[in-house]
Parts: C-alpha cells; sequence; structure tokens
C-alpha cells in the first residue's frame, strides 16, 4: 500500500501521542504506587504509634516492667489499634514460638492464666509485622526485625524514659486485598482514559493533517492546471508562513510562464514579420520582372542585395541570440585595454556618422597612464561597443549628437552613451532590452535592425560580470550605463 503525505502524517502524529501516553500513563503508574506505599506507610507509622500508647499502660501496669504483658495481650493490642484495611492476610500470620509466648524472667502464660493456652488461630496471628524490643534490643514479642535504615521504629516512652521499642517493616508491596483493589481499580481507569485519548488524538491528527495539507492540495491542483497550459491560475495566499512562501513561489512562477508565453508568441510574430519583409519586397520585384513591368538593371541588382543582406544580418542576429543565451557563445577572457577598443569601435563608425549628420563625441576622464584594463574577450567587446552605437546612431535624428564618456570608480569602469532626441520613457527603457523589442510600434522601419542588437549587448555584458541598464537620457534621447569590473594580472 502507497502511503500519501495525510496517512504519514496521521500515522506520525499517532505514533507521538501513544509514546507520550506511554510515557505519562507509566510515570502516573510508578508515582501512585509509589505515593499509595507511602500513604500506607505513613498509617503504618501512625499505627506504631497508638500501640506505643497502649502499651505504655501495660508496663505501668505491670509494676514498670513488662513482666505483666504476654503474647495474646501484645496481640489483642495490635488488632485494636490495626485498621482492617491494614489486616495482613494468612500469609502474612506471625508464628510464635514458647518463648515468645511469656515474659522473659517471669511466669509462663499457663501460671498467670490459670490454664494451658490453645495456638493462636488464623485471626489471632493476622497483623502487620510488628515486634517489641526493650531498649537493650533484645525481643519481646513479635517476630525477628532487625534494626536498619528502612525498618520503621517508634519508641514507647514512660514519664520521660524510653522502656522499649516497636519495630515493623514498611510495605514494599500491596498485599492487602482492599488496596490491590483499589490498584487495579485504578489501573483499569488509567488505560480507559489512555484508549479514550488515543482515539480522541486520531481524530484531531485526521482533522490536523487535512487543515495543513489543505494549500498542499490547493498548490497540486493548480500545478496540474499550469502544467496543461492554465498559466492564468493564481493562489494569492497570505499566509507567512512556508507554505505561504511556496503559494507565492508558485503564483511568481506562474507569472513568469505567462510572459514566456506571450513573449513567445510576440517573438512569433516579430519574426515572421522580419522575415516576411523582405521576402515580400524581393516576391513583388521578381514577379515585376517575370511580368515585363520592370527591365532588369543595376539599381534592380543593388535591391535586390539590399533585402539579401537584411536577410542575412537577420538570420546572423537570430542564430547569435539563440547561441547567447544557452551559454553557447564562445569567450576568451585576456586582459584587454577598454581604452583601444572604444576608440576602435567610434573611429569605425564616425565617417557613416558624420555622412548622415550626427556627430560622435568621446571623453575618457582617466588619464592615459592609468589602468583601463579589463578582463575580456577583446572581439566580443568591440562587438558590445559596435552594437551600441549603431543603435544610437540609428535612433538618432540628424543633426544630432552622440557622446560617449568613460570613467573609473574603483575597481569598476563605468561607460556612459547618451544621444540626442528621439527620446523614450522609463517603461520603454526597462523593455529595450527584450529581444525584437522595437521603441517604434509601427512596422515601418527607420533600420535595417530587428531589434535584436541590445539583446545580444546584454548577453555580453553579463558573460564579463558586469551589468547594463538604460534611461531617458539629459541630451533627449537615450542614456546606456555600463559597469564593467577591472581586471587584474
Amino acid at each position: 500500500m502507497k502511503l500519501t503525505i495525510l496517512h504519514k502524517l496521521v500515522l506520525s502524529l499517532l505514533g507521538l501521542t501513544l509514546v507520550v501516553l506511554v510515557a505519562t500513563l507509566g510515570l502516573a503508574r510508578w508515582s501512585f504506587e509509589r505515593g499509595f506505599l507511602d500513604y500506607v506507610n505513613a498509617l503504618e507509622q501512625v499505627r506504631l504509634q497508638a500501640l506505643a500508647k497502649a502499651l505504655e499502660q501495660d508496663y505501668i501496669e505491670g509494676g514498670n516492667s513488662w513482666l505483666a504483658l504476654d503474647g495474646r495481650t501484645f496481640r489483642s493490642r495490635m488488632q485494636s489499634v490495626a485498621p482492617k484495611s491494614m489486616r495482613r492476610g494468612p500469609r502474612d500470620r506471625l508464628e510464635y514460638s514458647g518463648a515468645e509466648r511469656r515474659p522473659p524472667n517471669g511466669p509462663s502464660d499457663n501460671s498467670l492464666r490459670g490454664g494451658p493456652r490453645p495456638p493462636p488461630g488464623p485471626r489471632e496471628a493476622e497483623g502487620p509485622l510488628t515486634a517489641l524490643y526493650t531498649v537493650e534490643g533484645k525481643k519481646l514479642f513479635g517476630p525477628s526485625i532487625a534494626l536498619n535504615s528502612e525498618v520503621m521504629s517508634v519508641p514507647v516512652v514512660v514519664n520521660g524514659q524510653t522502656v522499649g521499642e516497636l519495630r515493623s517493616v514498611p510495605h514494599r508491596v500491596l498485599n492487602s486485598p482492599q488496596a490491590t483493589e483499589f490498584s487495579q481499580q485504578q489501573l483499569h481507569t488509567s488505560l480507559l482514559i489512555g484508549a479514550a485519548a488515543l482515539v480522541l488524538a486520531a481524530l484531531v491528527s485526521v482533522l490536523l493533517a487535512r487543515l495543513f495539507l489543505a494549500p498542499v492540495r490547493q498548490v497540486i491542483s493548480n500545478m496540474n492546471r499550469l502544467s496543461n497550459g492554465d498559466y492564468d491560475v493564481r493562489i494569492h495566499s497570505k499566509r507567512s508562513d512556508e507554505l505561504g512562501l511556496l503559494a507565492r513561489d508558485f503564483d511568481r512562477l506562474a507569472v513568469t510562464l505567462e510572459k514566456n508565453q506571450t513573449a513567445r508568441k510576440r517573438w512569433l510574430a516579430d519574426i515572421s514579420h522580419e522575415l516576411r519583409t523582405p521576402l515580400t519586397i524581393l516576391h513583388g520585384e521578381l514577379e515585376a520582372l517575370k511580368d515585363g513591368v520592370r527591365t532588369f538593371n543595376a539599381q534592380q541588382l543593388e535591391s535586390f542585395d539590399q533585402e539579401v543582406q537584411r536577410l542575412r544580418h537577420l538570420v546572423n542576429d537570430l542564430y547569435e541570440l539563440s547561441v547567447s543565451d544557452i551559454g553557447g557563445l564562445r569567450y576568451s577572457f585576456v586582459l584587454t585595454d577598454m581604452r583601444d577598443c572604444l576608440e576602435m569601435a567610434v573611429e569605425s563608425l564616425r565617417a557613416g556618422a558624420d555622412a548622415v549628420g550626427i556627430t560622435i563625441e568621446i571623453e575618457i576622464a582617466v588619464a592615459r597612464e592609468q589602468n583601463l584594463m579589463v578582463l575580456a574577450d577583446r572581439n566580443r567587446l568591440e562587438q558590445l561597443f559596435r552594437n551600441l552605437l549603431r543603435n544610437s546612431l540609428a535612433y538618432t535624428d540628424s543633426p544630432g549628437l552622440v557622446q560617449v564618456h568613460v570613467a573609473k570608480a574603483g575597481g569598476t569602469v563605468v561607460i556612459d552613451i547618451d544621444d540626442t532626441a528621439p527620446g523614450a520613457t522609463q517603461a520603454e527603457c526597462e523593455l529595450l532590452f527584450d529581444p525584437l523589442y522595437r521603441q517604434e510600434q509601427s512596422r515601418n522601419r527607420r533600420s535595417a535592425g530587428a531589434g535584436l542588437g541590445l539583446s545580444i549587448c546584454k548577453n555580453i555584458v553579463e558573460a564579463h560580470r558586469g551589468n547594463i541598464s538604460a534611461a531617458p537620457s539629459k541630451l533627449g534621447g537615450l542614456a546606456i550605463h555600463i559597469e564593467m569590473p577591472v581586471g587584474h594580472e
């Protein structure tokens, strides 16, 4: 049988309850027996004191001696002070020898009582194990009881002088019928209470287990819906414990999957559009040539080449982005001069920028002799700067300005690229690094890009353990902020 979490939790709670019950009832039983024996022995102590008071009178009547006390009188005194519940059974019957039935150095019971005395019957011999001793430690009546730490003793005092000592063996077990019956009754009651507590614990365990597992069952149910493609499911738990944390993590997972599904759909739509546009142009121009509407010349060949290049750039960007996302881009990290890479990228694009009326300014606020070395892949670093500068040139109106500023803050190289209008809102800036995102919502492109350059830039910066972000620029356009750690040998 396969046990579920509910079964395991119920069994765990029942097992814990059973252990606690056994320990509690066992200790309670032990405490009861010890306490009851202490109570019985306390009664025995009271009985000895009462017997000592009764024997004082016999000692006085005997002329301040024990000569007038015989065995029958001693047993009679014990029976008179012992409650019925404290009388011992036949197994504890006291057997007295002839010497014990007469006082020491005195006449026998026959001479004192005027005839032979029959041996004591069962009821006469019943009683606690009690003996009377002289102050010298000589036994007068009762069984031999050696004096030790466990034996109870009570002195017999007459006129302030100790004339004898009563000794009794304390109870170590319950041997009277009444005490045994009471002990058995308490045991049965404890077992009934334990069984009732166990049944109640089983009911409470089932209820608690169902209560504790209710959020887990809700997560399982919603997880099944999530695995079937229903990404709108949410738990919205307000709990502050681990189950609440699990519910909030589930909600974040659902939000992430929903965003990924939306992004995937948008990717497919954007990629199909980006691929369809040049293909539509090529197909239209080829149809025009076949129908004789246009003649094939150098201008048509240039148009074909532009659309083919656009397709090639798009396919290359898509491939490079996909490889970058799965960590497949190859990097060869060496100490690289950031200043040289940036200046080379700026100079490679300066002529094209001047041709469209956009000025590129670069300011490196670090002295030539200071270190601007970073641990980087030089080719990827140049690709990063070229992509960023091309993006600024593509989305800056003419006449315009692109400013590049480089500084060093501690162990970090900081690069800022600002351009002039048009600008972007803060909400748009947060989406610029998403693949295929375009600031312009229309499909009328102002450049040949497909909106993949900034996504590739983000992957390159993160591969170099750096950070990149976008924000509205103080020049009216877009500001790109990059931080990369300085490299060391």
